[in-house]
């Protein structure tokens, strides 16, 4: 595969960020006596806001008159309490995919606001586009947003690879027509089994890029 391009998730991959956002979500959650289980929000990781909300209240049995409260309250409870925290080997991966010339983007579920702001504080120099759920119809798992990507860097699916850590996103990416990194950061290999390769580490994931696609 002659890879032009590399879409990363933001997070969970770029930002040690899903404990933050679980934490958010049992917040606004607790008031309705819901207690948003890991195992459940986790797999939900990728998809937007509005469609977390809308099926944690259809599990937690909470009426749809609630789900503009409960993202109001989980967005403030995230952005009064985040503390920026990366996983080891990010940097290092970034900068030898720079380094090859390979153009880099973000596709997320997250709003475009707090996207950009952890981009510009965080990750000057590295992207070349940014897809949120602000920019597509449709979120993850449908193609939408890893194909708007690769239509935004100049680029065909197929020489596109993606790192993942959740099966939303290992979907939407898949139906894109890409091969998927996925990385254990969030969930076992057993939930990410539709990658391509998956990796336990930053480390490991520049190992496999070396002898893959770059040495190739």
């Amino acid at each position: 595969m002659n890879i032009r391009a590399v879409l990363f998730d933001l997070d969970g991959v770029l930002l040690k960020s899903m404990e933050q956002h679980l934490e958010a979500w049992q917040h606004a959650f607790r008031r309705f006596n819901a207690i948003v289980k890991e195992s459940d929000f986790y797999q939900l990781e990728g998809r937007g806001v509005r469609s977390v909300v809308e099926i944690l209240t259809k599990k937690y049995g909470i009426e749809i008159k609630f789900r503009p409260q409960l993202i109001e309250e989980k967005v403030n409870y995230y952005n009064n309490n985040f503390k920026p925290e990366f996983y080891e080997g990010l940097y290092s991966l970034l900068d030898l995919l720079k380094m090859q010339g390979l153009q880099m983007a973000v596709v997320t579920g997250g709003y475009r606001d707090r996207v950009s702001y952890i981009i510009n504080n965080y990750f000057i120099d590295y992207f070349s586009a940014v897809v949120t759920s602000d920019d597509v119809k449709k979120t993850k798992p449908f193609p939408e947003p890893y194909l708007r990507a690769a239509s935004l860097l100049g680029v065909k699916p197929q020489q596109c690879l993606v790192v993942e850590n959740a099966p939303m996103g290992i979907q939407s990416a898949k139906r894109a027509g890409m091969e998927v990194i996925a990385i254990t950061t969030t969930l076992t290999k057993d939930h990410l089994q539709e990658a391509d390769f998956i990796a336990d580490s930053f480390g490991g994931i520049e190992e496999h890029i070396k002898q893959i696609y770059i040495s190739s």
